[in-house]
């Protein structure tokens, strides 16, 4: 593959991993719970004196051990890269918690408006990591992983994995503090949301990137006949 080619899926999927980022830290500033994929790092944060970045890193480690097991041989070496990759992503989302800290919705209705450009964000950032297929956090790897492997829709996976999270944020809340917290309508929201909005952007951008592509081949062929004559 052209070198050129393969930077612009890093670039790619480092953009993804920026926006996918911006989004977990907008909906949990939305103060209505936070994305489900990130439920079990935020609920640690109100049991342990660490930052939600630090927790998440933590999560992902687990993801990525988790992933490993289901691909078996099908792991591919290269995939070690989404530990570093792991740790860039959790540095984000504690870069951005730092510059959301500075406004706090009051009102319910901006919570909402929060929480849905929140969504979006995280959705359009999963797609940027999923379509170059160079490489991917953790979190949507397993996600990726047991679509493969079992032949399912990518988003119908990401929705109940999403959800199974969830389940798993809750039991930990109850179990630790005696009550549910960090946990809230927006959590749920976000876990019936964000697979349909990846997917959406995944189809685009997809088509997209094929029609760039075909647009380029035309030029340089047209550019090699003007070189003829």
């Amino acid at each position: 593959m052209d070198h050129h080619v393969i930077m612009k899926k890093y670039r790619m999927f480092l953009y993804g991993m920026i926006v996918a980022a911006l989004g977990i830290s907008m909906i949990t500033k939305a103060e209505l719970g936070t994305s489900p994929i990130t439920s079990p790092s935020y609920v640690l944060t109100f049991i342990f004196p660490y930052s939600l970045g630090a927790f998440v890193l933590a999560v992902n480690s687990t993801l990525f051990l988790l992933e490993c097991l289901v691909l078996g041989r099908g792991f591919k070496k290269i995939q070690l890269l989404q530990l570093p990759a792991t740790l860039i992503f959790s540095a984000c989302i504690d870069g951005w918690m730092w510059v959301l800290s500075f406004w706090t919705p009051v009102f319910y209705l901006q919570k909402v408006l929060l929480l849905l450009a929140g969504c979006a964000a995280l959705g359009l950032g999963v797609a940027l990591e999923v379509v170059p297929d160079v490489l991917i956090l953790p979190g949507e790897g397993l996600v990726r992983a047991i679509s493969r492997r079992k032949g399912w829709d990518f988003g119908l996976v990401k929705t109940c994995f999403d959800l199974s999270l969830v389940l798993a944020a809750i039991l930990l809340s109850v179990f630790c503090l005696g009550h549910v917290e960090g946990i809230r309508e927006g959590t749920v929201a976000a876990a019936f949301l964000v697979g349909g909005i990846s997917k959406f952007f995944i189809r685009h951008i997809t088509e997209f990137d094929r029609n760039h592509r075909a647009l380029f081949v035309r030029e340089e062929e047209e550019r090699l006949l003007v070189t003829e004559e």
